[in-house]
């Protein structure tokens, strides 16, 4: 397979325009950069998205990723469209020469690049829905010149009436961070051989024993597969599905360590818990 085309000229951006980058919501966006297009430095992350069901493409090591997941868990957030392109090229231009900075440029080509937003979030209310932008990006990294680039995204989504906002390691929570990633996987039934009747038949029993037990989930839940007949972990799995479709409620800003610890579970008949204000 050839590689794809990394350098930034007139005819690459029109091609991206032309596929589509950018456009679409939940499954069928499109990001304007993916791992594909980008020269290899550092970790690059594809993840499932829970709310996009497709994959979301990060370049950051974790940062953006640890972003993500919480957002995962955030109520009113609907959608989550990483890479998303500030369009049309000549806005982000002009944003530049009025502020008086210089614009983003290919440094081999020397071609204005398309600049993006780490994610452009779909905020729901009851009231209304709006769009929330987010530059994600740790504080020991915002030099000068990194926050003269961030002013034209700033510009540019303020003209468009869309609220911009600047993230850096303050607001991730990393407790709820990591608690996200050991459910994320268990979300959803597809690939696993685990199904609806199964976690209907024991999450009763399961539910009490871990209710009424002190001592660590996973001495619990080994207990269960092996009672059971159960391939080991079946029951773990079953947990961290009834927490990650909030049919089970947790303190998720606590670090969940089910080697170590008992853990507090409570059934949710209401709302499905409260989530992270991370975007209120």
């Amino acid at each position: 397979m050839s590689k794809r085309q990394r350098k930034t000229t007139q005819a690459v951006i029109e091609k991206r325009i032309k596929e589509g980058r950018g456009t679409g919501h939940f499954s069928d966006y499109k990001p304007w950069l993916t791992i594909h297009d980008v020269p290899s430095q550092g970790v690059v992350t594809r993840i499932l998205g829970w709310k996009s069901d497709r994959l979301h493409h990060y370049f950051s090591e974790y940062f953006e990723l640890a972003h993500h997941y919480q957002l995962e868990w955030a109520l009113g957030c609907c959608d989550i469209r990483e890479q998303y392109p500030l369009l049309p090229l000549e806005k982000t231009l002009f944003i530049a020469d009025k502020l008086g900075v210089k614009h983003p440029v290919d440094p081999k080509t020397k071609h204005p690049i398309v600049m993006t937003t780490d994610m452009l979030l779909t905020v729901q209310t009851e009231d209304d829905v709006r769009f929330v932008a987010h530059t994600i990006k740790p504080k020991s990294k915002l030099n000068k010149r990194v926050l003269e680039k961030f002013e034209i995204e700033k510009v540019f989504f303020k003209d468009a009436s869309i609220e911009w906002a600047l993230i850096t390691e303050h607001q991730i929570n990393y407790e709820l961070v990591k608690n996200v990633e050991w459910l994320h996987s268990a979300k959803n039934l597809e690939g696993n051989q685990i199904s609806k009747q199964l976690i209907k038949d024991l999450e009763p029993i399961l539910y009490e024993a871990i209710h009424s037990q002190d001592r660590p989930l996973a001495k619990t839940t080994l207990q269960f597969d092996e009672s059971e007949g159960l391939n080991p972990g079946t029951c773990m799995f079953v947990v961290r599905h009834l927490i990650a479709n909030r049919l089970w409620e947790v303190d998720m800003n606590k670090r969940i360590v089910p080697t170590l610890q008992p853990l507090k579970v409570y059934k949710n008949s209401v709302n499905g818990g409260n989530g992270y204000g991370v975007i209120q």
